[in-house]
């Protein structure tokens, strides 16, 4: 794992991953149990997220979409959730600085299938994906 960390993340790219597994969890989540943990984990990725952009002064997530992810709650239709994993996945894709995250993503998800879909290496995962595209 020394290696992987050669190179940093920026903390745009922390946020886009961040978000994107959010979004993820958010999409994949089959029963209300689930669910709810993944609306905690994504309202607490949004409240940092949100910290950090002000601190920082970027423009991108808008006050606005901030505000729609920190109000949606367990008790919203279908509709609202899947606003809210897209507005999550779109700006993932800023915070990303357009780079192929849905390749990386693709890849990603194939090591985490082929390593047995372990749960807490999503970041290992997404390094080795990020290496192995960039490489080839």
């Amino acid at each position: 794992m020394a290696s992987l960390n050669s190179e940093r993340l920026t903390l745009a790219e922390t946020g886009a991953l961040a978000l994107d597994e959010a979004a993820r969890e958010l999409d994949k989540a089959s029963d209300t149990t689930s669910f709810l943990k993944a609306l905690e984990r994504n309202q607490r990725v949004w409240r940092t997220l949100a910290q950090i952009a002000m601190a920082r002064a970027w423009q991108f997530p808008s006050e606005r979409q901030v505000a729609y992810a920190l109000s949606t709650n367990g008790n919203g239709n279908d509709e609202r959730i899947n606003t809210l994993i897209d507005i999550n996945r779109e700006v993932s894709d800023i915070l990303a600085h357009g780079d192929d995250i849905a390749r990386i993503r693709e890849r990603a998800h194939a090591i985490w299938e082929s390593r047995g879909r372990p749960q807490g290496q999503d970041l290992e995962h997404w390094l080795l994906a990020e290496m192995e595209l960039s490489s080839g």
